[in-house]
């Protein structure tokens, strides 16, 4: 069996409903079987029951890549329910960690930075480059998990190291460090612009020791508190 668009469509689909029966006990359990049934023949979806009635969870954006390489190790049939329930258990938190790191703690913290300071010039522009260049990312995740899951099978953690997820969490890390420091020049209107040195030195410091955008952006925060203050 193979990857046709429209079973490619059935997987995309469903994706977007893995949170749907999303609960304490099971987190996504009852969504991940959902999607491994839209794109299973009704011959594999015994077994696909018996082995992932238990618990899962995952960035709901990077689930693509574990249902398609989850897939293709059915359709293979020569892959036993323990390596494939030892296989979801790795990958899951894998890129779950990957996904909170890319989406949550960096591009839309970044993206809502630079929303703010287009919506304060442009109005409705913001929000709407915000929606747009936030759902082209996620949505490429989406769709394009569920083709690299299916082609490269078990080897698709290895793709973690690729540059979509390490190149633009690093280029969405140093934008939201510039745009911080932008948008608070911008909206001030008396600010002793001798002060913004320590911010700039401060930018420098934790970019190159690779701390996380959030953690940036909240120093950076205390820090123009004080100056305006002062």
């Amino acid at each position: 069996m193979r990857l046709s668009f429209t079973r490619f469509l059935k997987i995309l689909f469903a994706s977007f409903f893995i949170q749907t029966s999303w609960s304490f006990f099971s987190m996504q359990s009852m969504g991940f079987l959902f999607n491994l049934f839209a794109g299973a023949n009704k011959d594999q979806r015994d077994k696909i029951t018996k082995t992932h009635k238990g618990f899962f969870n995952t960035h709901p954006y990077m689930s693509s890549y574990i249902i398609g390489a989850t897939l293709r190790a059915y359709d293979e049939g020569d892959v036993s329910s323990e390596e494939i329930r030892n296989f979801v258990a790795i990958t899951q938190t894998s890129f779950a960690s990957t996904g909170d790191l890319l989406f949550w703690q960096t591009l839309r913290p970044a993206l809502l930075l630079i929303a703010a300071i287009l919506a304060v010039k442009s109005g409705i522009i913001g929000p709407l480059v915000f929606i747009i260049t936030y759902n082209v990312f996620h949505l490429f995740h989406r769709a394009r998990g569920i083709i690299d899951g299916y082609q490269m099978g078990r080897d698709v953690i290895y793709i973690l190291k690729a540059k979509r997820f390490t190149t633009v969490r690093h280029i969405f890390e140093i934008l939201g460090a510039f745009f911080t420091g932008f948008l608070f020049s911008l909206v001030s209107l008396k600010v002793n612009y001798l002060l913004l040195l320590p911010i700039t030195v401060l930018f420098l410091l934790l970019l190159i020791k690779r701390f996380p955008s959030v953690l940036i952006i909240l120093a950076v925060l205390l820090l123009f508190v004080i100056m305006v203050m002062v």
